[in-house]
């Protein structure tokens, strides 16, 4: 080895395979940072934007177009209103279909999700939730002058509408499994099915109990079979590692609950006052 003017012994030249592990360590430890630092940051992105951005769907009376205004209105948008004002910016509603919701989340084009979404383990591997905010059920659907179809066992050789990719067509393939066979018939939408059903295209439905309540206002020739056969619970979504989002939401859930506002949204939108 050489010798430098300290009298110290100069050490090899650095190989390029060298340099090369250097610079995947630093790459590493640059996005394992960014990846935490990113991760507690959501509402100051939001802020750094300058709006809230909504994923929502078209579920009555949750959210749907207003036949005159053509603006997105409903439950979850006065709810994500509320959320939008406690932030301090104000909310950017985008409808979709159901299935591209948590997909639109994933990917950064939208900072949360208000749907009438059930909160199943499922999802949970995907998304972070908040309190829930809705209790609800599945209930089977079927026209008034239909007086045979008094459970879903009485669904045997029938055809049966659902959303698709939604929570109704997971139960419906689970009624399948426990005995009757019938058809199961996916549409876009619940109200697509709704209109089918009235109009005797189908036989029955398994719908959301909220939602069907609102549907059955607009086709009253349409009733509920029984009493739900599912109990479920309808959540607030954000994006991984989104803590501080889910806790200014849990928060605005709280106050809601005790100033009165949480009643007046549910006669509004659920009762009809």
């Amino acid at each position: 080895m050489e010798t430098n003017f300290t009298g110290l012994k100069r050490l090899p030249s650095k190989t390029p395979g060298m340099f090369l592990l250097l610079f995947l360590i630093c790459a590493f430890m640059a996005s394992f940072t960014s990846t935490v630092h990113a991760a507690g940051t959501a509402i100051e992105r939001i802020k750094k934007n300058g709006k809230l951005v909504l994923a929502t769907g078209n579920y009555r009376p949750f959210e749907y177009r207003d036949e005159k205004s053509n603006q997105i209105v409903g439950y979850d948008i006065d709810l994500a209103e509320l959320i939008a004002k406690k932030i301090g910016v104000p909310l950017e509603a985008q409808d979709m279909q159901f299935q591209s919701i948590i997909p639109t989340l994933q990917n950064g084009r939208a900072d949360i999700v208000i749907a009438a979404m059930y909160i199943t383990d499922a999802r949970r591997e995907v998304v972070d939730f908040a309190d829930p905010y809705m209790s609800t059920g599945m209930v089977l659907v079927t026209r008034k002058e239909n007086t045979k179809i008094k459970s879903a066992k009485d669904l045997d050789g029938l055809v049966v509408g659902v959303k698709s990719g939604a929570t109704s067509e997971h139960v419906a393939e689970g009624l399948l499994k426990e005995g009757p066979k019938f058809t199961i018939k996916a549409y876009r939408e619940t109200v697509d099915y709704a209109f089918d059903l009235a109009n005797g295209r189908i036989d029955a439905a398994v719908n959301d109990l909220l939602n069907q309540l609102e549907l059955n206002k607009v086709y009253p020739n349409l009733a509920i079979v029984g009493e739900p056969f599912t109990k479920a619970e309808l959540g607030i979504a954000v994006r991984k590692g989104d803590d501080d989002l889910v806790s200014l939401v849990n928060s605005v859930l709280a106050e809601i609950k005790t100033n009165g506002e949480g009643e007046k949204l549910y006669n509004k939108w659920i009762i009809g006052q």
